[in-house]
């Protein structure tokens, strides 16, 4: 029976664009990383963290009576779009992966409850170590910039976890392979990475996104074109360079970046007015940051390229 809802799930989540599935035990694990990481306050003012602590390390307070974690690998783009100067990150470049991915998610419950299972569903954005899952589960391994790494993707996919009551069959995780490769590390403009983790009070993304203050000078200086998050670790990695001959990932047209967003000047984002912010990214998870923050951080760029 758990064999024939492992196998269901698996072709509707195939059907529905996620590019790959794993399972892992809810039980499992998760050490003192993230306690410790905590504890050394490199969450910086992500204060929900701290508060969510206990259901992460312990999915039954989540959902009760869980058995499986199941994590999906859905693909981004590795393409810079912007024409004009000013950078995005990648995962950030089209519409809104929560929401994208929400429908998708009710579907794969639907079929998981026609097995008997219960289910809680998220997409980075509930109390759900998915990274650690993720890594648990075969799909690759935490590399030393924190991100999950697959020896035939990178680390360019947004991770989705369904918490179910099923006990599926379970996955063998995979071995390290970043090696002596320290390129991330050497890469990051604020040397934020150490250890296979980010220090949040130096990540560049923090600070372009989550952050409430001001962004320090020092981080200020670093910042160069970054608009919005930052991938220097990512496009440093060499498991994120196309291989010759290997097959270029599908992406969801919905995840491309409009030529509006494209073209648009450092200088006329600086400028927008908040009915034009939110005409040019109703749908996009810049949105969220609204008109103060983006100005802040495309101000400082829009002066260099007067």
């Amino acid at each position: 029976m758990m064999n024939a809802a492992r196998r269901a799930v698996e072709y509707a989540a195939q059907a529905l664009g996620f590019s790959a599935i794993g399972v892992a035990p809810a039980d499992a694990p998760q050490g003192e990383h993230l306690q410790s990481w905590l504890a050394e306050g490199q969450h910086a003012g992500m204060e929900w963290m701290l508060r969510h602590l206990p259901a992460r390390l312990n999915p039954e307070l989540v959902l009760k009576g869980v058995k499986s974690v199941i994590i999906l690998t859905y693909e981004y783009s590795r393409e810079d779009s912007r024409c004009a100067p000013g950078n995005i990150a990648r995962y950030a470049q089209g519409d809104d992966y929560h929401k994208l991915l929400a429908g998708k998610l009710a579907d794969l419950d639907e079929t998981l409850s026609f097995y008997g299972g219960t289910q809680r569903c998220f997409t980075d954005s509930g109390p759900v170590s998915e990274r650690f899952f993720a890594a648990r589960a075969g799909l690759g391994w935490i590399g030393r910039n924190g991100l999950l790494i697959r020896p035939k993707g990178g680390s360019y996919c947004f991770l989705a976890s369904i918490l179910t009551t099923l006990e599926l069959p379970y996955d063998t995780p995979m071995p390290n392979r970043c090696g002596n490769c320290y390129r991330c590390e050497q890469a990051c403009p604020t040397a934020a990475l150490r250890n296979g983790s980010c220090d949040a009070r130096l990540c560049l993304s923090y600070w372009t996104i989550e952050a409430k203050e001001e962004m320090p000078n020092n981080i200020r200086a670093a910042q160069g074109e970054r608009i919005y998050g930052c991938d220097a670790c990512q496009q440093a990695c060499p498991w994120n360079h196309q291989r010759p001959g290997a097959p270029r990932p599908t992406i969801d047209p919905h995840l491309l970046m409009p030529a509006p967003l494209s073209k648009l000047s450092p200088q006329a984002l600086s400028e927008l007015k908040p009915e034009e912010f939110e005409q040019l990214f109703t749908g996009s998870p810049i949105r969220r940051i609204g008109v103060p923050h983006l100005r802040a951080n495309v101000l400082p760029l829009a002066n260099n390229n007067e």
